[in-house]
């Protein structure tokens, strides 16, 4: 069963991709959309190609739920889906699967549900039902939390950056799931950690490419600035001081580009964003809005290595807050889900694209 995506941009490609990698496995692979996976119309390709993103099943003496949170929260409709199938199965064991879960155990921290009655509802909903598990990701950690005999599992070790210190669940990691005669056991598999190539990145134009290390960056005009981006659900996030290179800079090492081209900038794992021109070379009302668009490469005087997200894309704009009216503002679409999309992490590529 899969709480994530393995491509972090859905196009009709990419999911093609996964699509028939899937069709290849020897063991059935259930899918769960998640939040990431409506962005760019991803919603509309997910439902095309792997079906509808709430259903259930039976294997054995087990009842399998899966249902959809990837907006943050639940429908009516929904809720009255989820209560009917927990109602109507008679088998021994009950598992749920979806992508957010209901609370956040981490002190302090609310990257859950983002309606507290919707959660509550759904825990109570999970209690009345006797449902031995719910499965969730979202949260980049691995937790199992027992609540009025209901076992939480958030399972988000996968391969991104992780959201905690080891001591707090911050591993990466699967789930491996045993139910047989001897009852249900429930255990983490570690993984190793990822090797990221993440102090060094190519800038590729349309006649010229340049590969950069950190220490080739750090004897170039730097750009220091604070700033902090808003996310799908409106919480304001990575608050603090970037230092970088301005992305400008870096274009005109490989020949700069034209107001027809396109910037793509490529994380590791394949994600991307595409900048315009504006972006790049943002006139006086767009630098006001987004500020410098900079490949930082330290946050808070930590640089990468140490620093988990870089090397990462950042704007900086004058008040130090890009809003998601601020994304939408300095975009050619206008229809961005949020302005953390645009903030790359461990961006490995930047690409210069004709027009």
């Amino acid at each position: 069963m899969s709480l994530w995506r393995p491509y972090a941009i859905w196009t009709r490609k990419s999911v093609s991709i996964c699509k028939s990698s899937l069709d290849l496995s020897i063991v059935p692979v259930y899918t769960t959309i998640g939040n990431h996976d409506l962005k760019d119309g991803g919603g509309e390709l997910y439902n095309e190609y792997f079906g509808s993103s709430t259903y259930s099943f039976d294997r054995g003496p087990a009842h399998f739920t899966v249902f959809n949170t990837s907006s943050g929260d639940i429908s009516s409709q929904e809720f009255s889906w989820l209560e009917q199938d927990l109602t109507q199965t008679e088998a021994e064991f009950r598992f749920v699967f979806t992508h957010i879960p209901p609370f956040d155990p981490r002190n302090g921290e609310n990257h859950s549900l983002i309606n507290s009655t919707t959660s509550t509802q759904l825990m109570s909903l999970f209690e009345a039902h006797d449902v031995d598990a719910v499965f969730t990701g979202h949260i980049h950690i691995y937790n199992q939390t027992v609540v009025n005999g209901v076992r939480y599992i958030i399972t988000g070790g996968a391969g991104a950056s992780l959201y905690a210190d080891e001591e707090n669940g911050g591993i990466y990691h699967y789930m491996n799931v045993t139910l047989n005669e001897s009852g249900l056991t429930i255990e983490p598999v570690l993984l190793d950690t990822p090797v990221l190539p993440r102090d060094v990145v190519a800038v590729r134009g349309l006649v010229e490419a340049v590969t950069l290390s950190l220490n080739d960056l750090l004897l170039m005009d730097i750009v220091t600035g604070y700033s902090s981006f808003q996310n799908q659900y409106d919480n304001w996030r990575g608050h603090g001081t970037y230092t970088g290179i301005a992305i400008s800079e870096l274009v005109e090492l490989v020949g700069g580009m034209t107001i027809n081209d396109t910037l793509i900038i490529r994380s590791f794992d394949g994600y991307a964003q595409e900048f315009s021109y504006s972006n790049v070379y943002p006139n006086a009302t767009w630098t006001e809005i987004q500020g410098p668009m900079i490949l930082a490469y330290a946050y808070n005087d930590t640089s990468v290595l140490d620093w988990a997200d870089g090397m990462r894309l950042v704007m900086i704009p004058s008040d130090g807050a890009y809003s998601n009216t601020d994304a939408n503002q300095t975009s050619e679409s206008g229809d961005l889900i949020s302005a953390g999309t645009r903030w790359v992490r461990f961006v490995s590529i930047i690409e210069v694209i004709s027009g």
